[in-house]
C-alpha cells in the first residue's frame, strides 16, 4: 500500500480490542504506521461480512471530517472492495454526473454531481479525483445520490438542454419552476394549507409536462440522449412517487418531514442493490441519517433505522465526533469547543489523539461509550445519545476547520 494514499488521514489510528480493567487514557492501545497499513488491521477485522458502511458526519459544515472520510474512502474501496458510493445528494445530479465523468473535469464533476455547495470543496475534489483515476480501471468506484429533493442544478441543467429545441420557451421556465419546489417550505412556515395543496398540485403537472416532452420522438429517438432521458425519468418518477400526496407538515414537522425523506433514501438504496449485487456499498450522509436506533425522545425513522433493521449486522454505521474546530452553517461560520464532560467529544479527547477510530462492536468499552452524552449535529443543534447503541464505529477528530469551497 502506498503510504501517499493516506497522507492526509494525519494520525488515523484504530483502536485495538483489548482494554486493561481499569479503563482510563493510557490503558489504551494504538498503532499508527500507515506506511505498512497495519495500523488499520483492527478496522479490516470489524468489517468482515459487511456489507453496506455508512460515513457519518455530525453537521456537514466539516473540512477535516470530509477529507478523514474521502480517505477512509479510499481505503474501503482499494483494500476492502467496496465499489459504489451513495452520497446524501440529489439522485438525478449523482446518476447524470456520472453519465458525463469521462468529459467532465474533477472540478467540473465535483460541482456536478451533487447540488449540496458543502460539497463542492477541494476535499471532495481530492476523492474525486481519485474516482476518475479509476473509472477506466478493472476496479471502479461508482458514485451516486440518494436523495430526493428536488433541488438538483446539473438535473434541472440537462432537462433544460433536452427539452430546449422543442419547447425553448418551456425549457426557458424549468429551472424557476424547479425552484419554486421550495414554495411547499414557505407555506408551510406561513401556515398556509390552500396554497400548500395548490403548490403541490402545480410542481406535480409540471413534472408531468416534463415527462410528456421527454417522450417526445424529436428527442427521445436520438441514440446520444436515450441515457439521459432514461435517468431523467426516473429521477422524475421519484419525486412524484414522493411528493405527489404529501401531506401538509410533510415538507417541515417533526417527525413527519424526516420520516418522509429518509424513508424515500432508504428505498433508494435498494435499486443499487439489485442493479450491483456483488458491490460492496459506502453511504455517506449526516449522522442522524446513518444511526442505527432512535435518539432519546426522537421519534424519527432515519434511512438507518431502516438499514439496520434490514440487513442487520451487515450494515455498519460509523459516526462522526469532531471536539472542536469551526463549523460552516447554513447562513454563518460558528467556533466551537466541547470543554464540558456531558460532551461524547470531551471524553474522546482525554486520550489526546489527533484523530482515532473506535470499532464498538468490540468488548469491553470504557463505561462513558453507553452512556448517554452530548453531541453537535447539523447546523450546530445537539443531541443526547449513547455512542455504543447508536452507532457500530465512532470517528473521532480532534480539531476541524469549515471546508475549503471551490472557486467559481
Amino acid at each position: 500500500m502506498k503510504r501517499s494514499l493516506f497522507t492526509s488521514l494525519l494520525s488515523l489510528l484504530c483502536l485495538t480490542f483489548g482494554y486493561a480493567q481499569k479503563q482510563t487514557p493510557s490503558t489504551l492501545k494504538f498503532t499508527n504506521d500507515l506506511q505498512n497499513f497495519t495500523s488499520l488491521t483492527e478496522l479490516k477485522k470489524a468489517l468482515r461480512g459487511v456489507e453496506i458502511i455508512a460515513l457519518g458526519e455530525n453537521t456537514h459544515g466539516l473540512g477535516e471530517v470530509f477529507r478523514t472520510k474521502a480517505e477512509l474512502v479510499k481505503f474501503l474501496h482499494q483494500e476492502m472492495g467496496f465499489g459504489l458510493l451513495l452520497f446524501e445528494s440529489g439522485f438525478g445530479d449523482g446518476a447524470l454526473a456520472w453519465e458525463q465523468l469521462p468529459r467532465l473535469s474533477a472540478k467540473a464533476y465535483t460541482k456536478a454531481f451533487t447540488s449540496n455547495y458543502y460539497y463542492h470543496s477541494k476535499e471532495i475534489l481530492s476523492l474525486m479525483n481519485y474516482v476518475k483515476a479509476k473509472a477506466q480501471t478493472k476496479q471502479p468506484l461508482l458514485v451516486q445520490g440518494i436523495d430526493c429533493q428536488p433541488q438538483q442544478g446539473y438535473l434541472i441543467t440537462q432537462m433544460q438542454q433536452l427539452i430546449d429545441p422543442i419547447d425553448a420557451a418551456f425549457a426557458n421556465t424549468i429551472k424557476r419552476k424547479m425552484r419554486e419546489f421550495n414554495l411547499l417550505y414557505h407555506h408551510e412556515h406561513k401556515k398556509d394549507s390552500v396554497a400548500f395543496y395548490k403548490q403541490r398540485k402545480q410542481f406535480i403537472q409540471f413534472i408531468n409536462q416534463c415527462q410528456k416532452y421527454l417522450n417526445d420522438p424529436q428527442i427521445s429517438s436520438k441514440p446520444a440522449n436515450k441515457a439521459n432521458i432514461a435517468l431523467i425519468k426516473k429521477t422524475l418518477d421519484g419525486f412524484k412517487k414522493t411528493y405527489q400526496n404529501i401531506p401538509y407538515g410533510g415538507m417541515m414537522s417533526w417527525p413527519l418531514a424526516y420520516n418522509i425523506r429518509d424513508k424515500a433514501m432508504f428505498e433508494a438504496v435498494q435499486p443499487f442493490r439489485k442493479k450491483y449485487p456483488r458491490k460492496k456499498i459506502i453511504i455517506w450522509a449526516q449522522n442522524s441519517h446513518i444511526e442505527n436506533i432512535p435518539k432519546p425522545n426522537d421519534r424519527v425513522q432515519w434511512m438507518g433505522h431502516h438499514l439496520k433493521k434490514t440487513y442487520g449486522k451487515r450494515y455498519y454505521s460509523v459516526g462522526a465526533i469532531v471536539y472542536s474546530g469551526r463549523d460552516l452553517r447554513y447562513n454563518k461560520t460558528a467556533t466551537f469547543e466541547h470543554k464540558k464532560t456531558d460532551y461524547l467529544a470531551y471524553r474522546l479527547e482525554q486520550y489526546q489523539q489527533t484523530s482515532l477510530f473506535i470499532n464498538l462492536r468490540s468488548n469491553p468499552q470504557p463505561d462513558f461509550l453507553s452512556k448517554p452524552l452530548l453531541g453537535m449535529e447539523s447546523n450546530g443543534n445537539e443531541a443526547v445519545f449513547a455512542a455504543k447503541t447508536r452507532f457500530d464505529g465512532i470517528l473521532f477528530i480532534h480539531h476541524s476547520d469549515i471546508p475549503q469551497l471551490l472557486k467559481e
